[in-house]
C-alpha cells in the first residue's frame, strides 16, 4: 500500500511540473543566486585562504629551508648630531628569493616599514622551486641629538611579506650600534 501511495505522489509530481511547464511564459533561465556556500570544486582548494579546505599541506613535501641572512656595515660606528651617516644594508637566501625588507634608525623619527596583511593558509599548496635571492641597499640617516642608537634591518623571503606563503621563506634581523657625538 505504501509503495502504491508513494508512485500516486510521484506521479501528481510530474503531473503538476508537466501542467506548469506548458502553461509557464517561456523566458530564458535565469541565473542561480549565490547563497553564499562554496563546495569544494576541482582546484578549489589548491592555494587555497578558505578554512573549509582543512589544513595546510605542502606537495610534493618541500626539502631543508636555508635560512636568511641579513648584514649591516658598518657594525659599529661614530658620528655627528646634523650630519647625515651611510650604513648599508644587505640580506641574502640561497633558496627563496628577498620578499620585503624594513630598517629602523633607532631614533623613533624615521623608520621605513613595509605594510602587510597577512592570511591564514588552507588546503593543498604546490611547493614552489628555490630560487635564490638578494638585496642591498645603501641608507642615509641623519639624527638630530647626541646619543647611542641601535639600527635594526630586517628581511623576510618568500613569497610575500609573510615567509608561510613558501615553505623555503624565513626572517633575519641585523643590528648596528651608531654613537652620535654632539657637532
Amino acid at each position: 500500500m505504501r509503495l502504491l501511495a508513494g508512485a500516486v505522489a510521484v506521479a501528481v509530481a510530474i503531473s503538476l511540473v508537466a501542467t506548469w511547464t506548458a502553461v509557464a511564459p517561456h523566458t530564458a533561465p535565469s541565473k542561480p543566486k549565490d547563497s553564499g556556500l562554496h563546495l569544494a570544486a576541482v582546484g578549489h582548494c589548491v592555494d587555497s585562504f578558505d578554512p573549509s579546505c582543512g589544513p595546510l599541506r605542502w606537495d610534493p613535501a618541500p626539502g631543508a629551508n636555508a635560512p636568511v641572512t641579513t648584514s649591516l656595515t658598518p657594525s659599529s660606528f661614530k658620528g655627528f648630531a646634523g650630519r647625515g651617516i651611510a650604513i648599508d644594508a644587505r640580506a641574502t637566501d640561497p633558496d627563496a628569493r628577498i620578499a620585503c625588507h624594513w630598517i629602523l634608525f633607532g631614533d623613533e623619527q624615521t623608520a621605513l616599514i613595509p605594510s602587510i596583511t597577512m592570511q591564514r593558509q588552507y588546503g593543498r599548496w604546490i611547493t614552489p622551486a628555490k630560487r635564490a635571492g638578494s638585496f642591498g641597499a645603501t641608507y642615509t640617516h641623519t639624527y638630530t641629538k647626541p646619543g647611542i642608537y641601535h639600527v635594526q634591518f630586517g628581511a623576510r623571503s618568500g613569497d610575500g611579506c609573510s615567509n608561510d606563503y613558501n615553505p623555503y621563506g624565513g626572517e633575519s634581523v641585523a643590528t648596528a650600534t651608531v654613537t652620535i657625538a654632539a657637532p
